[in-house]
């Protein structure tokens, strides 16, 4: 029981569910501490004591009908009598468990494995590389690439060794504003230092692919992703809600028990009990 209630603790405090818990097992009462000196197998945040009898913990109001028809209230407890294993809980494990969603939890709470998770799953990284690049895709960053090298709007691609005049090449691309309205736009050749550097830039941009630049998109992927996870542990008064990840930890935790050869039951909303297997 021990064993499997530090894996439960560290898989609560993976995917910031290890707050309002209190597990019971073994004669022992497990919950969030407040202090740093609160550390329980290396596992921060754990304080424990003694509970002689589950049953304070697992005792709730219930109402019940009497032979009249009459609705009285009583107080109930719904555990297993052998006590194999027992939690009580509110905030968003109880959101996970009695209502399917991923909700109310604090960002800070997160850890980076649960964050990748996330991010692999959830348009939220998406949202975060449009946010901080204006970039949602490798294809929009190619795009980005060629549009700055060839196609800035500050000049013009009007080139004299290929069109004769200004007018020529302006009837060739059916007109090209000016700058100011008066002005004409400064050739894109004359950004580079000699007329070959330009060729040569030409020359790659043309066959410039997705899986050229791949690994530029892959550094600003993990540089995001760094950013909001320290951006994340920083913010103490975050909260994320996220619906569709719900059903993956749910049955995350469903594994940890059938692991430990233990199935639970709902006594009350806010608790559950565990039953051997057959």
């Amino acid at each position: 029981m021990e064993k499997m209630v530090i894996e439960l603790i560290r898989f609560l405090q993976k995917w910031g569910l290890w707050q309002d818990v209190t597990i019971l097992a073994d004669g022992k009462a497990y919950f969030p501490g407040c202090n740093k000196e609160d550390v329980y197998c290396g596992l921060p945040n754990v304080k424990i004591t003694v509970c002689e009898n589950p049953e304070d913990y697992t005792t709730g109001i219930t109402d019940e009908t009497d032979c009249y028809g009459n609705c009285h209230p009583v107080w109930k407890n719904f555990s297993n009598p052998e006590h194999i294993l027992d939690m009580v809980y509110e905030g968003p494990l109880y959101m996970v468990l009695r209502h399917d969603t991923y909700e109310g939890v604090k960002k800070s709470d997160i850890s980076p494995d649960a964050w990748e998770y996330i991010f692999a799953h959830t348009k939220i990284l998406e949202d975060y590389m449009y946010e901080k690049y204006e970039l949602a895709s490798p294809e929009e960053l190619l795009a980005q690439i060629l549009e700055d090298r060839l196609d800035n709007s500050g000049y013009t691609a009007w080139d004299p060794l290929v069109f004769d005049t200004w007018e020529e090449y302006q009837e060739f691309v059916n007109g090209e504003a000016y700058e100011n309205g008066e002005e004409r736009l400064t050739p894109i050749y004359q950004r580079y230092g000699t007329y070959e550097e330009y060729l040569t830039e030409l020359e790659t941009s043309e066959s410039l692919s997705i899986e050229d630049i791949k690994p530029v998109w892959e550094q600003m992927v993990s540089d995001a992703k760094t950013e909001f996870i320290r951006r994340s542990a920083a913010d103490k008064s975050g909260i994320i809600s996220i619906s569709e990840i719900a059903g993956y930890i749910k049955s995350e935790f469903d594994k940890i028990f059938d692991r430990y050869g233990l199935w639970y039951d709902f006594g009350f909303a806010w608790s559950l009990t565990c039953y051997k297997n057959e």
